[in-house]
């Protein structure tokens, strides 16, 4: 299928506005929190000292009152690359903060919405294909459960029962102390060892909603007369099942999949806070108690890039696996 031209300039014309606004957000959103980082700095180094804060006030470019001008010079140093300097991690610079927390993020995150995805997925067909049997109604039931409960209320009993009293796995970090000592496997292991609760605990909490959503567009699909068609002719089981039913069925699923991706950076935030997991989230969290400006900037900047750029990919996408949309 060839695209047209107005399309793919709307499209990513829509993104760039998109991404305008969230950088404008990104600058706005911060400072609405109130307090001064500066004076915040400054006490946390034991330097309280109206002399180094001011100081500190000035290296950080919030002398200056006016937010017009805070805000031109954001955009300025955004366009070169830099996105200024963490001040709770002073000295270190916001990109070396965030290169450090995205790897553990996108690892368990990433993972976790496509192991959810697959195994929803799968509930779902054989739940549709089966329904009004028991495992059809185990699953919804299991579902409509799992989809009332908070996710970060999951987080927190797996951190009770298989953390602090079984101790299984570990109440905090992505490593064991012992970790630059230990050879290739053993370090594998010991992320493997880390990552388990957090990621179980994403899957547990998004499975409900891929399970119901395939659920439901597959129960619609087998009533189109296609399908009665298919079966009328003979069809094997197995390829009305797959290649007519789920097919057909995950095409509504795809977009919510590519947004779960780009929701991959920021979607764990509540999770890496209750497992002290050293990702995005826990950083953000930290970031916004200590007014750190750059760090909070950074951090949404990030999400705010990849939902975007997940969504373009989606619109771009999309028309190729399902000729029925329009490009016009």
């Amino acid at each position: 299928m060839r695209y047209n031209a107005v399309y793919l300039l709307k499209r990513i014309g829509f993104a760039l506005i998109t991404f305008y606004v969230a950088v404008t957000l990104n600058f706005l959103l911060p400072r609405l929190i109130g307090g001064d980082p500066a004076d915040t700095l400054a006490s946390e180094k034991a330097l309280g000292s109206q002399e180094v804060a001011k100081a500190l006030r000035e290296q950080f470019g919030l002398n200056d009152p006016s937010l017009f001008h805070q805000y031109v010079r954001y955009l300025k140093e955004l366009l070169q690359g830099n996105l200024g300097v963490s001040y709770v991690n002073y000295p270190a610079p916001v990109v070396d903060v965030m290169l450090k927390a995205l790897p553990w993020t996108i690892g368990t995150v990433l993972t976790a919405t496509l192991l959810s995805y697959l195994v929803g997925w799968l509930i779902g067909i054989r739940g549709a294909w089966k329904a009004g049997t028991i495992f059809d109604n185990v699953s919804l039931f299991g579902s409509f459960f799992l989809n009332a409960v908070p996710y970060f209320w999951i987080a927190i009993l797996f951190v009770m029962i298989f953390a602090f009293h079984l101790d299984w796995f570990p109440l905090g970090q992505a490593f064991d102390p012992t970790y630059d000592s230990l050879d290739t496997g053993g370090k594998l292991l010991s992320i493997l060892h880390h990552a388990f609760l957090p990621v179980f605990t994403l899957i547990i909490a998004s499975l409900a909603g891929h399970i119901l959503v395939l659920r439901n567009n597959l129960m619609r699909v087998l009533s189109e007369d296609y399908m009665l068609l298919a079966k009328a002719k003979g069809i094997s089981e197995r390829r009305r099942k797959y290649m007519y039913g789920a097919r057909n069925a995950l095409l509504p699923s795809f977009t919510g999949l590519m947004m779960s991706l780009g929701h991959v950076i920021g979607g764990a935030i509540t999770t890496e806070i209750v497992f002290s997991y050293p990702g995005v989230g826990l950083v953000t969290f930290n970031a916004i108690l200590n007014h750190d400006y750059p760090l909070i900037q950074g951090a949404f900047l990030c999400i705010a890039v990849s939902v975007i750029i997940f969504n373009l990919i989606a619109d771009l996408v999309y028309p190729l696996i399902d000729p029925r949309v329009a490009l016009s």
